[in-house]
C-alpha cells in the first residue's frame, strides 16, 4: 500500500468561452508543465480529457493539493477559473501501473463527488476535499479553511493576486519588487491589502495537516517529497515566470 492523492479539475463556464480551442490547448500545455514539475521526483498520472477536464493521481497525500494550488495561481483565464475536487488515501498498486482513463476506485469516486459538489455551487469555490473513512471532522476543518481562503482570494485585485503568486515563488519582498519594477513598500502594501499572508499560511497549514495524516498512517514513508516537489515547481515556474504571468 502507498499514500496517494487525486484531483479532478474542471473549468468554470468553459462551454461559453469564446476561446474554447485556445483554452483546450492551454490545458494541454498545463499537462506538459505538470509532468515537468514531477520529473525525477515521483510517479504521477495526469490526463486532459472531456474537453476541459484534468485528472491527476500522484504519490503522497498532499501532492494533488500542492499541484492544484500552483495551477490556480498561474491560471491564465480569470473569467473561467478552474475548480478542483480532491481526495487522498491508499493504493495497493504503483501509480504508474494505473490506467487513469479507465480507473475505477473509491478515491476516483470521492474526487468526482467533490468536483460535482463544487459544480453545483452558485458561488463556486476553488477546492473541495472528499475525505475517506472516518475523516469527516478533518474534512470539515480543511474545507472550512479552503472556503475562507477562497473568500480572501476573490477579494484580491489583479495586482494583489500577482504579488501573492510571486511571493509564493520567491518568498522575498525585494525579489518581487524587482520583477514588477515597483518599490518594496508598494509591493508590501499589495501583499498586506491582498491578505497574502493569510492565504499562503492556510496553504501551508493544509499541507502540514495532510502530511501529518500521511505520517500517522504510513510512518515508513518519508515526507521529504513535499519539499522536493514544491522546490521543483517553484524552480520550473521561475524559469518561465515572465511568459507565464505576462508582466
Amino acid at each position: 500500500m502507498q499514500p496517494v492523492s487525486i484531483f479532478i479539475m474542471d473549468v468554470t463556464k468553459s462551454s461559453s468561452a469564446v476561446y474554447g480551442e485556445e483554452l483546450s490547448d492551454y490545458l494541454g500545455q498545463l499537462v506538459t508543465y505538470i509532468n515537468n514539475w514531477y520529473d525525477g521526483i515521483g510517479s504521477i498520472q495526469i490526463k486532459h480529457r472531456s474537453g476541459d477536464e484534468l485528472i491527476l493521481l500522484a504519490e503522497g497525500y498532499s501532492s494533488a493539493f500542492i499541484t492544484a494550488f500552483y495551477i490556480s495561481l498561474l491560471w491564465k483565464y480569470q473569467n473561467n477559473p478552474p475548480y478542483f475536487g480532491l481526495a487522498y488515501g491508499s493504493l495497493n498498486k504503483k501509480v504508474e501501473e494505473i490506467d487513469i482513463e479507465k480507473w475505477i476506485h473509491p478515491l476516483a469516486k470521492q474526487a468526482r463527488n467533490a468536483n460535482e459538489y463544487l459544480n453545483k455551487q452558485k458561488d463556486r469555490e476553488s477546492f473541495f476535499f472528499q475525505g475517506h473513512g472516518g475523516e469527516s471532522v478533518l474534512q470539515t476543518l480543511i474545507n472550512g479553511m479552503l472556503m475562507l481562503q477562497h473568500v480572501l482570494r476573490m477579494e484580491q485585485t489583479d495586482v494583489q493576486r500577482l504579488v501573492c503568486s510571486l511571493y509564493l515563488l520567491y518568498g522575498k519582498q525585494n525579489a518581487v519588487a524587482d520583477l514588477l519594477d515597483r518599490s518594496a513598500p508598494t509591493v508590501y502594501s499589495h501583499y498586506k491589502k491582498g491578505h497574502c499572508e493569510h492565504i499562503l499560511r492556510s496553504f501551508r497549514d493544509i499541507i502540514s495537516v495532510l502530511d501529518a495524516r500521511q505520517a500517522k498512517e504510513f510512518p515508513e514513508v518519508e515526507i521529504s517529497q513535499t519539499k522536493v516537489l514544491e522546490d521543483s515547481i517553484r524552480t520550473k515556474i521561475k524559469s518561465q515566470v515572465q511568459d507565464i504571468f505576462s508582466f
